[in-house]
């Protein structure tokens, strides 16, 4: 999480193997100005963390320990992919500590220790510290130490930024006037060295002597000692970039000067005008490197394509935009994130509102409510109503601001709002509201009803009701209840799903009635069993305690039929009555994109394919900016054979999220069991160089051994993904193929290892006993081979799971040819052939995996067949 090449040195050093609260220290990794950072494995959540301790000469000095918890807040504050995420803040002996994000792959420091880097690669880093950078302006933090020992690189290459403990926050008191001149000063501004408060225009400053440094190795402003350095900084040009980097671009090289400006009023405004001069200058290059969350893709750099696009569209009259959106049949509402005019830390608060309105709006049954997921990409949008409204397929959009004014004994919400038709613009309706908090619920039915008459749509008599009812009467619960739904929302990650479960928990012990939170529990807990975070009996029990008490006290809740419906689907694979709870929701909100991408979920597990994909499209149109929706469908696509469709999905799921491997695995597959064009797979993987690390997915080690014929060059570029014992079992198959026994045996025991392990805890699971029956035939045991891959079938047959349980009868194929059982193995191919799935006959052709039946007649007639 350090930079390990700092040149500061402390007092003590933790020894390896002390254990601090739930870490246990593994090595000393660095030092800075104010502490030391070790290595440490979080027992808890099997991690490795990085702990920065504050330095034992400093930690008796209060304002000291002050600086150092403005660290953690100021970085604590920021959710970011290119900002390293801070877990908590403890003491050990006296000496405060923070645990936060282990990254692997060194500092931009290390990398500039060979010289200046290549354009691309300068490019990419650049971009990504202005997204960071972004994200902490947006909030009022001021870094004021940007500079190459500050930015971490992960193993993919991807920036990141690291050590706020300089870091200006304006909503933080304690900072004193001897603190505003600190930093680095080879990196600092000119107005910086003169002592003036450090800010963004100084951010960028810095980002200019570090851009500088990357594209020449060399610095801009140097001297033989500190006053020649500072007076280099505020009177000296520097040399010139194209005199040490030739290749430069004049653009790249004006931007660069830009920056590094004496004026502050001569530079960029701000990072988002850095980060748009880039892409203008470098066009996918730069944009190819922005990390997208899982659940927050990043979307702004599409405006200018898209609406150039759609001009031509309606030249040419298509009905669909270029990332496939349809263009709305009926009236369709589009809420906007909620501008939260307070401090940063009540931005949960404003997103919680949105939500709220969103969900009422969506309550009434009779309007079309773009997904929250789509909307919430807009947060910072400059685009016209014009443009969100074609890209999001909505015909009105409505807007607002939130502030939420704390007082001693009584706290107002402020909001404005207005609704905006897309189409020219104007407004369709506005009104201004002040409420005392505890009327916060009567203020989001206001609005929604207030909307809905705006727009002539009416409500039927029980929807109304559904609309005024309030949740809960503690605000205290309610505020919880939100903090959750902003964790939950944020990821599929363990630490942000455990957060989000424990607030919904507090929630409910001051509210025993507060049904959405007991709906949004379950969900919790539910997760953490799918997940395989937590898959015991207990999890999955708490699951389905906490969404049948919300049905019990809310029995037409959608939210509670939505989450027992989730109970069922992921804590037992009870697919009917899931889809039973599934439908008793959708009868209340027909246009939920989460109830319609459930149910498609469910009817894909099913084998109803065709249903499946007629949900999940009509779930991406009530969230078209939704990667995870458009990859659904053409996935779902392509287990029904129809490539075409599915490809056009896929390139739709690559533009919202260039960074995401999976659909470019998956679009190679394509042309794998289209018709065998490895060539055309291999390029559509380079594409994501530089842009998506495929090398630790498995889907991309299978497809690896059929589009690259030599294993060995596969061993050299795979790498260990979460799942260690996969990987083993990757191994073991590639060494097979190379015919290296003792290879394929040591790494088939160490999966075997695992896999029996597992299951002592999950003796019921089909993956972990199909996945063993690999291990042990590469080990050479028949009849234990046989026995666990059978095994895996009978728990979890094609007939109660069409999704994975194809995969079992695919290894089961594979033990069979091992142990020349051909006659089985062709029996179980053409099996696989006939269902839905990720079988056909130019794949089988390929696979050396089925190498020894190609010259049986029986395989050949059923290629023959299949073909």
């Amino acid at each position: 999480m350090v930079s390990p090449d700092s040149s500061f040195e402390s007092e003590s050093t933790i020894a390896a193997g002390t254990r601090i609260n739930h870490y246990k220290i593994l090595s000393k990794i660095g030092s800075g100005a104010m502490g030391e950072v070790y290595l440490a494995q979080d027992a808890g959540l099997e991690r490795q963390v990085a702990l920065k301790f504050m330095k034992t000469s400093l930690a008796a000095d209060q304002s000291a320990r002050d600086r150092f918890v403005r660290e953690a807040r100021a970085a604590a504050a920021l959710k970011h992919f290119n900002i390293v995420t801070i877990f908590e803040v403890s003491e050990y002996n006296g000496r405060p500590f923070i645990a936060m994000e282990y990254i692997g792959g060194g500092s931009l420091r290390s990398m500039l220790a060979d010289g200046a880097l290549p354009l691309k690669t300068a490019t990419v880093i650049v971009a990504d510290i202005c997204d960071g950078l972004s994200e902490a302006h947006r909030h009022g933090i001021v870094h004021r130490d940007i500079k190459p020992a500050n930015i971490l690189l992960d193993e993919n290459g991807r920036a990141k930024l690291v050590d706020f403990g300089l870091a200006h926050t304006p909503h933080l008191s304690g900072a004193s006037d001897t603190e505003l001149t600190s930093g680095t000063l080879a990196y600092m501004s000119p107005e910086q060295v003169r002592g003036e408060a450090p800010s963004v225009s100084s951010d960028l400053f810095s980002l200019g002597v570090t851009w500088y440094q990357m594209l020449t190795g060399e610095l801009p402003f140097t001297g033989d000692y500190e006053a020649s350095i500072i007076y280099s900084i505020a009177n000296e040009d520097p040399v010139p970039v194209r005199n040490l980097c030739p290749d430069i671009l004049p653009e790249v090289e004006k931007l660069v000067a830009a920056l590094l400006e004496k004026d502050p009023k001569k530079r960029p405004r701000e990072v988002s005008e850095v980060l748009a001069r880039l892409r203008e200058v470098q066009g996918d290059q730069a944009s190819s490197s922005h990390g997208v969350s899982r659940r927050r893709p990043t979307v702004a750099w599409y405006g200018s394509i898209i609406l150039i696009l759609i001009a031509v569209a309606a030249i040419i009259q298509l009905r669909f935009d270029p990332l496939g959106i349809t263009t709305p049949e009926r009236e369709t509402l589009a809420v906007m994130p909620f501008i939260n005019l307070g401090p940063a830390e009540d931005e949960y608060f404003a997103d919680g509102i949105t939500d709220a309105i969103t969900t009422h709006l969506a309550r009434s049954g009779n309007l079309s409510v773009i997904s929250r997921a789509s909307s919430m990409l807009y947060r910072e949008s400059k685009k016209n109503p014009q443009a969100i409204g074609a890209e999001l397929g909505a015909t009105y959009l409505l807007t607002g601001t939130i502030l939420w004014e704390k007082g001693a004994t009584v706290s107002h919400v402020r909001i404005n709002a207005e609704l905006v038709r897309v189409s020219d613009g104007s407004s369709v309706w506005a009104d201004s509201y002040v409420r005392v908090l505890e009327k916060i619920f009567d203020l989001q039915s206001d609005i929604a009803n207030n909307v809905t008459r705006a727009l002539k749509i009416a409500v039927p008599v029980t929807q109304q009701q559904r609309l005024t009812r309030i949740p809960t009467r503690d605000l205290e619960a309610y505020d919880l209840y939100l903090r959750g739904n902003d964790y939950f929302n944020r990821s599929w990650d363990r630490r942000d799903i455990e957060i989000a479960t424990d607030l919904y928990q507090q929630a409910i012990e001051r509210d025993s009635n507060f049904a959405e939170a007991y709906a949004m529990l379950a969900r919790g807990h539910a997760s953490m069993y799918w997940e395989y975070f937590d898959h015991n009996d207990t999890r999955r029990q708490l699951a389905l305690q906490a969404a049948n008490k919300a049905l019990e006290l809310q029995p037409d809740l959608v939210e509670g039929h939505l989450a027992l419906g989730y109970c069922y689907y992921h804590c037992g694979r009870d697919y009917q009555s899931a889809l039973r709870e599934f439908d008793l929701a959708l009868a209340s909100q027909p246009n939920n994109a989460e109830l319609l991408n459930a149910i498609a979920a469910v009817q894909r597990r099913q084998g109803n394919m065709s249903a499946s994909v007629e949900n999940f499209a009509r779930a991406l149109e009530l969230d078209p900016r939704s990667h995870l929706k458009a990859f659904d469908v053409g996935l779902t696509y392509g287990m029904l054979r129809q490539y075409d469709q599915a490809e056009q999905y896929l390139r739709r799921t690559v533009a919202l999220a260039p960074d995401w491997p999976l659909p470019y695995i998956y679009r190679a597959w394509l042309h794998v069991f289209k018709d065998g064009d490895t060539a055309r797979a291999r390029a559509i993987l380079q594409q994501s160089e530089g842009r998506a690390d495929l090398s630790r997915s498995k889907f991309y080690w299978w497809l690896a051994r059929i589009v690259e014929k030599d294993p060995r060059k596969i061993l050299s570029e795979i790498h260990s993904g979460s799942d260690t014992a996969a990987f083993h079992l990757q191994q073991a198959q590639l060494y097979r193929l190379l015919g290296q026994q003792n290879l394929m045996r040591i790494y088939a025991d160490s999966a075997r290892a695992v896999y029996e392990q597992r299951l002592t805890t999950q003796p019921l699971d089909a993956g972990f006993e199909s996945s063993l029956g690999l291990a042990l035939a590469y080990l050479g045991d028949k009849d234990a081979a046989m026995r666990h891959s059978q095994k895996a079938i009978e728990l979890l047959p094609t007939s109660k799971e069409a999704f994975d349980a194809p995969f079992l009868v695919l290894n089961l194929a594979e033990v069979l040819v091992i142990f020349e059982q051909f006659d089985a193995a062709v029996e179980q191919l053409h099996f696989l052939l006939s269902i839905p799935g990720f079988v056909s006959a130019p794949y089988l052709r390929l696979d050396p995996l089925w190498e020894p039946l190609r010259h049986r007649p029986d395989f050949q007639k059923l290629l023959a067949e299949a073909a």
